[in-house]
């Protein structure tokens, strides 16, 4: 025969069962709207209980049985799968975000330059220069075509001071970055320090046991809640891996190097160097100056090398230099390469005027400095060789030459004489125009381009647009493909609302069927005690 109170000790275990699962749900309607939450649930077993003696037979067993339910623990519901698809797309969004947003803002720097930009700016000047071959001997007619190219090179001065303050925006941007990863690597260690403390005191003896994991197991749910809110904002930063420890601590690697492991941890830095020379407004600039790039590093002394995310998006906007890069620079196309485009143009276009105008031969050596057109600041001022400096869009400007005289321009060379003269049929300075329309160039020298004026920059325009709208469909896809297992994740982690209330119901019916088993078991224990062997009454 079992105990006389079982019966009362399984009916109050079952209240207090389903009072916490009452708790538990309205728990999670309180938390619907709470970030990161991920939906509780109580799990519940059946209770069972056997003694094992030799004097017992099987029949005597059956005592022992309807232990009822037991609490095991309160479990989050949610999918590692889920979590691991989602941390790998996330990257990609915030990425391809990043580099579509910025090359946006290159394109408004270069004012679209195939129409209100540098297109327009070469259309003035041919547009002048064609007005002065109808009047070769006016010098009003000679200094407006030069007043043009003047505005050209400050159209071009203009594009490298945006350019630079673009890069300095952005670099402004991976700084903030760096920081917010150290920040969201740290607060991760110290999750780890807390639950690990957690589970210790919930399995004493076990988490310091290599061969005993309390992952899956009933932990602190609301600390977990908060690293893995931290791991998703993580992974925007990089491609993230991220590996459960036996102790309930976390394992994180980013490009595949180790930046957590429980309570060790990497912070990421820009390298920077002390021997480069010069004012810097900020350690910030130095630190690029130095190698003309962002140089990235973990304090293991590891490179970042991140196959995604913000972090890549930035380096790969201020270090990607296409054909021009060099050093620490890579292939992308950032802010410098598109900036090198336009270094290409200032110097070939200028070494074009300047053979035309007999100052240097086709490989750009200087043949008669009197005929310069175009020349650096450094050779304008007096510091340099005119072959020491390529032109480029900060240091161009127009020759000392070419201010003092205007219709040198008009000039052509008299091989018996051996002197420039002014030529008043203009067909000289027509020629000029015609140049400008046909002839090939090979911009940059590095295979990059060769073609007329404007198909160059058609070219650049090109690429720019390409590079924006290749990002954009990157960024729609990835965003997509993210926001999917969001709804998925959401699916079975998030609070649904009528679910809950449903939940609700279902508890309140178990509480008060159990309430009323108690009563029963109290009533028959009563007639047990109070009334058994009492005749007649």
């Amino acid at each position: 025969m079992r105990s006389s109170f079982l019966g009362l000790e399984m009916s109050k275990r079952t209240i207090q069962l389903s009072q916490k699962a009452l708790d538990i749900t309205g728990s999670n309607v309180s938390n619907a709207k709470t970030e990161g939450y991920t939906r509780q649930r109580v799990d519940i077993g059946s209770s069972y209980l056997n003694k094992y003696s030799y004097w017992q037979t099987q029949t005597s067993r059956m005592a022992l049985a309807g232990q009822g339910a037991i609490g095991i623990g309160v479990d989050q519901v949610r999918d590692p799968y889920i979590d691991k698809r989602y941390r790998e797309s996330a990257p990609y969004v915030s990425e391809y975000s990043t580099k579509a947003d910025t090359l946006r803002e290159v394109e408004t720097v270069l004012d679209n330059i195939t129409t209100d930009g540098l297109t327009k700016s070469i259309d003035d000047l041919k547009q002048a220069i064609s007005s002065y071959a109808e009047r070769p001997d006016s010098e009003e007619l000679a200094s407006i075509v030069r007043n043009q190219a003047y505005n050209m090179t400050n159209l071009l001065h203009s594009y490298y001071s945006d350019l630079e303050d673009l890069k300095v925006t952005n670099l402004e941007s991976l700084d903030a970055s760096i920081e917010d990863t150290n920040n969201i690597i740290d607060r991760i260690v110290n999750y780890n320090k807390s639950i690990v403390k957690e589970y210790t005191a919930m399995a004493t003896g076990k988490v310091s046991d290599p061969t005993y994991s309390v992952t899956g197991s009933y932990g602190p749910n609301e600390m977990l809640d908060e690293r893995n809110l931290l791991l998703d904002e993580l992974a925007y930063k990089g491609d993230i891996s991220v590996y459960d420890n036996p102790d309930g601590s976390v394992r994180v690697l980013m490009g595949g190097i180790e930046i957590i492991n429980g309570e060790k941890y990497e912070h990421l830095y820009m390298k920077g160097s002390t021997k480069i020379e010069g004012e810097f407004s900020s350690e910030l600039l130095r630190n690029y100056a130095a190698y003309d790039s962002a140089v990235l590093r973990w304090t293991s002394g590891d490179d970042m090398n991140n196959a995604a995310g913000e972090l890549k998006a930035y380096v790969d906007l201020l270090n990607g230099n296409g054909v021009y890069a060099a050093g620490y620079q890579n292939d992308s196309y950032g802010i410098p390469y598109y900036e090198s485009t336009m270094n290409a143009f200032a110097h070939t276009f200028a070494n074009f005027m300047n053979q035309f105008n007999g100052a240097v031969d086709m490989n750009g050596s200087i043949i008669n400095p009197d005929r310069l057109l175009f020349c650096t600041k450094e050779y304008a001022e007096g510091d340099a060789r005119y072959e020491d400096k390529d032109m480029t869009i900060d240091n161009i400007r127009i020759a000392n030459t070419w201010m003092e005289d205007a219709t040198m321009l008009g000039e052509v060379y008299n091989e018996d004489t051996g002197i420039w003269e002014l030529s008043l049929d203009g067909d000289h300075i027509n020629q000029l125009t015609v140049k400008i329309n046909t002839q090939a160039l090979d911009f940059g020298g590095k295979g990059d381009y060769e073609g007329t004026v404007y198909d160059y920059l058609l070219f650049i325009s090109n690429r720019i647009s390409q590079n924006i709208e290749y990002n954009d469909s990157r960024y729609d896809a990835s965003y997509a493909t993210a926001n999917a297992l969001l709804d998925s994740r959401d699916a079975v982690s998030g609070v649904s609302e009528t679910e809950e209330g449903i939940n609700m119901l279902t508890y309140q019916n178990w509480y008060n069927a159990s309430s009323r088993l108690m009563t029963a078991l109290d009533d028959a224990l009563d007639r047990l005690i109070n009334n058994t062997g009492r005749v007649g009454l």
